[in-house]
């Protein structure tokens, strides 16, 4: 089978990855945690913080960055739907970490269980791909109280509106059935990327025009960092994930994830 846009396959990375503090017995974490490891691996963001490494805050009451230096500070937001989110905390197998063991239990909610109800979760980057910039400011004006696809679009947009250098990350890893190209795949997913995202990213320039954006994804074991520079995502750099040992270590602990789809 050769490698094309139609054969591109994406998948959700699990609740112990991209949810805080799901796998329990562990360290307190979140997926800025090791994004900020991954930050501090690039030769791309270690020329903007002028060697120095980035941080996290720790405190954020004020308004602080997610990941900080004294040359450069950056925030950094799920490019993900809340109710895909809650779905995924809700729905995945809870994780329990003891000293060596690790045990795999039911989700939280499931058929029958009490309080049980089905989620409609929204993929944002489909829902994203129809819209144009008049609809996505219409959707930031609303006053109006909104559940499902409508706040979690509403909930993007106001993330595109902080006013600060802003790094996105796509939790999806992106596969082939058969990857012998790590260049055509790496072109036929930023490609994808480009037209989901084109329309939310052109009103992120809109809104903060001074700010840099950046976007991340996987792919054949890699982090992929991407700009916005102008009318396009444009590649920066790949960071192999081995270079996180916390995304390593919540990948590993994470029995739903299917590694073969790293490689």
């Amino acid at each position: 089978m050769s490698m094309t846009y139609e054969n591109m396959k994406i998948q959700f990375l699990p609740a112990g990855v991209v949810c805080k503090d799901f796998i329990k017995g562990i360290e307190s974490y979140s997926y800025e945690d090791y994004l900020i490891e991954f930050v501090n691996q690039s030769d791309f963001f270690l020329a903007k913080s002028e060697g120095d490494r980035f941080i996290h805050p720790g405190e954020e009451s004020h308004g602080e960055c997610d990941c900080v230096s004294d040359a450069y500070q950056m925030d950094f937001k799920l490019a993900a739907s809340k109710t895909k989110l809650q779905s995924k905390r809700l729905f995945s197998s809870q994780i329990h970490v003891g000293n060596g063991w690790t045990s795999y239990g039911g989700p939280q909610k499931e058929p029958g269980s009490k309080g049980y109800k089905p989620i409609k979760a929204t993929f944002l980057h489909v829902a994203l791909r129809s819209l144009r910039q008049n609809d996505l400011d219409a959707i930031s004006k609303s006053n109006v109280k909104q559940s499902g696809i409508e706040n979690d679009l509403r909930h993007f947009v106001q993330c595109l509106q902080v006013n600060k250098n802003l790094f996105l990350f796509f939790p999806y890893n992106f596969f082939f059935d058969e990857n012998n190209d790590f260049d055509l795949g790496l072109m036929l997913a930023v490609q994808g990327l480009n037209q989901d995202f084109c329309e939310s990213m052109i009103y992120r320039q809109k809104e903060c025009p001074e700010k840099d954006t950046f976007f991340a994804f996987l792919y054949a074991q890699h982090l992929v960092i991407l700009e916005w520079r102008g009318e396009q995502l444009v590649y920066i750099e790949k960071i192999p994930i081995q270079r996180s040992p916390l995304f390593m270590k919540l990948l590993n602990y994470s029995d739903e994830f299917d590694n073969r789809t790293l490689k």
